[in-house]
């Protein structure tokens, strides 16, 4: 009996010991602190465009190859355009049709004319047998019926070659017009021929070539991209929380996906102000303060956008921040909650304005 006495207040004390609540402990430090704003990216050639076909044909003939240096102008790829050279054809037959019936000596203009030259013949005929009837009304030598008619064919024949004198001067500007349109025509067709032989826009570098010789294009697919040989840029990706932190000139401190664990430093030189719907995201771009060796156009990396520092910061572990921004503070044995104003945020440290000082012990449960 005496065993059972002792043995029930020492596994009491024990269940009591196991029972008090556990906490981590820290103290505020001081140290340097850096935000940085993460961004996925792509390496790319500075000022890179995408050469895009204006007409269907298949590649006759390319050119070039990947990382050829090109001129402004050079030629880069040809299509088949016989279909376009059908359509050029046949404008050039409708420019001599038209040129014909523009002509002076056009068999309609000429048909015209001789309409005009009749009705002048015969409004001058009327105009004589007008003025004889006339004459001969004031010896009551005619009936004033035929007088009537000699007056009213005149009319007629007045009317008629001023008919014809318009529906010529209507024809001649039609024609002129119809020549006019089908030299206009033949034009696009000749313009629209040129546009089968892919040129450069500028000098530049063969970064990629999406179709080669033998494949069909269509209108608007991508033909080869083009850029500058002497510079290239990083474009990254930045989320909507993050965009108003990014200035022109941030340090970035980037890592190549082709060269892991080594980091080169760029700065911002570009905000785009334009919201990517499909990537949810803004582009930003960088350049690198000295470009590493061998880059290769569409590297992926990864980078972080220095966006603010401080070398003599109070911080406290993030783990220790309750929802609030508030933290427990021991003093006395007892833990307080206290409410902080927090600064510069990294991804291990919250850097503490008021609330704490660095002699303080904050605690966490287990």
């Amino acid at each position: 009996m005496k065993s059972v006495k002792w043995i029930l207040p020492l596994a009491l004390i024990i269940f009591g010991a196991s029972c008090k609540p556990k906490f981590d402990e820290a103290t505020p430090k001081t140290g340097p602190v850096t935000e940085a704003v993460f961004a996925s990216g792509k390496i790319e050639p500075k000022d890179a465009y995408i050469l895009t076909a204006m007409f269907d044909g298949y590649i006759l003939k390319s050119f070039v190859t990947e990382n050829d240096i090109v001129k402004d102008g050079q030629e880069l790829f040809r299509l088949d355009n016989r279909q376009q050279n059908t359509q050029v054809n046949i404008a050039k037959t409708n420019v001599d049709f038209a040129r014909i019936n523009a002509s002076a000596t056009s068999p309609a203009l000429l048909q015209l004319k001789a309409q005009i030259n009749a009705a002048k013949i015969k409004m001058e005929t009327d105009s004589v047998t007008l003025t004889r009837y006339q004459r001969l009304a004031t010896t009551n030598s005619v009936s004033k019926q035929d007088l009537d008619m000699a007056n009213l064919n005149y009319r007629s024949s007045v009317s008629n070659y001023q008919a014809a004198m318009e529906n010529y001067k209507a024809s001649a500007n039609k024609v002129s017009q119809d020549f006019s349109n089908s030299q206009s025509q033949l034009q696009n067709a000749q313009a629209g021929n040129q546009y089968y032989n892919l040129q450069a826009i500028g000098s530049g570098k063969i970064y990629q070539i999406f179709k080669k010789q033998g494949d069909l294009v269509r209108k608007g697919d991508q033909v080869a991209q083009l850029g500058n040989p002497d510079s290239t840029v990083i474009n990254m990706d930045i989320d909507e929380g993050s965009i108003s932190k990014i200035v022109i000139g941030q340090q970035v401190l980037v890592e190549l996906n082709t060269q892991k664990n080594k980091t080169y430093e760029a700065r911002v030189s570009k905000i785009y102000p334009h919201f990517n719907e499909s990537s949810q995201s803004y582009k930003v771009e960088a350049r690198f303060v000295t470009d590493p060796q061998g880059l290769i156009s569409g590297t992926q990396l990864q980078a972080n956008i220095i966006t603010n520092k401080k070398d003599n910061a109070l911080l406290i572990p993030h783990k220790f921040v309750m929802g609030g921004n508030k933290v427990l503070v021991q003093k006395d044995k007892k833990n307080d909650t206290v409410a902080i104003t927090t600064g510069i945020v990294s991804d291990d440290w919250i850097e503490v304005l008021t609330g704490l000082n660095a002699t303080d012990k904050i605690v966490k449960p287990r």
